[in-house]
């Protein structure tokens, strides 16, 4: 990690600003058993599944030479799927404890930041449409999401672009995420700091190829965090 000045803030959305991973785990589950294989545990979903795109989550586990139908056909099913679960779980579509608080801040002061997220434009939308996501994000300003034009996580490029859209190099930001596929991504772009903010009652994303600077259950630390990289104004 470099000592770069940190100017910006890229955020992950599942699992981090949104602690849906649990949503995530049963439409996965679900799609797995109905589709022959055996039902993946939580901890192998969140190491090797969670924050990599959906062509590459179903090159890995179902068809290393996919059509791109076969991908397109997952990715619609699977994520149909969550939705489903998301719109019959009311309760569980909020923030996370202290995100709102840490986005109006960096909103309010003029701090640059961008969600930077292995999702596609359906689930953005459907966050933009019953999680209210317009409130902070853009999408021509300050939302980077898969489009099948870069390589996703564990690649760096998500993490690349959305410093770039913010005017900065990775090693000016900070990163929040949750999943070891985009820690990895993050440490790969050379990212200025990696902040992992999980659901502590799912197995732990760490693993010995990750690094990151501290981890968190959530953002109530949100102040001393930032002001531990000189961003508290």
């Amino acid at each position: 990690m470099t000592n770069k000045k940190i100017k910006g803030v890229l955020f992950d959305f599942n699992g981090t600003l949104f602690f849906d991973s649990e949503l995530h785990i049963r439409a996965f589950k679900k799609y797995f058993v109905e589709h022959g294989k055996d039902e993946p545990s939580a901890e192998f979903i969140t190491q090797n599944i969670f924050g990599r795109p959906n062509p590459r989550i179903y090159s890995d586990n179902f068809n290393p030479t996919p059509t791109k139908k076969e991908c397109e056909e997952f990715a619609d099913e699977k994520e149909g799927l969550y939705r489903s679960f998301c719109l019959s779980s009311p309760e569980l579509m909020k923030y996370t404890d202290g995100a709102a608080e840490l986005l109006d801040y960096l909103k309010k002061n003029n701090i640059p930041y961008c969600l930077a997220t292995g999702c596609g434009i359906d689930n953005v939308s459907f966050y933009m449409e019953h999680m209210d996501l317009g409130r902070w994000f853009d999408l021509d300003r300050n939302v980077v999401y898969f489009d099948g034009t870069f390589a996703g996580k564990p690649e760096p490029d998500t993490y690349l672009i959305a410093a770039k859209k913010l005017g900065l190099d990775a090693s000016e930001c900070i990163v929040f995420e949750d999943g070891t596929s985009g820690i990895l991504a993050a440490n790969k772009a050379n990212a200025g700091a990696v902040v992992c903010v999980y659901e502590h009652t799912l197995p732990s994303p760490l693993t010995d190829e990750v690094h990151c600077d501290s981890v968190h259950k959530d953002f109530t630390d949100w102040k001393k965090i930032i002001e531990d990289y000189g961003l508290l104004r």
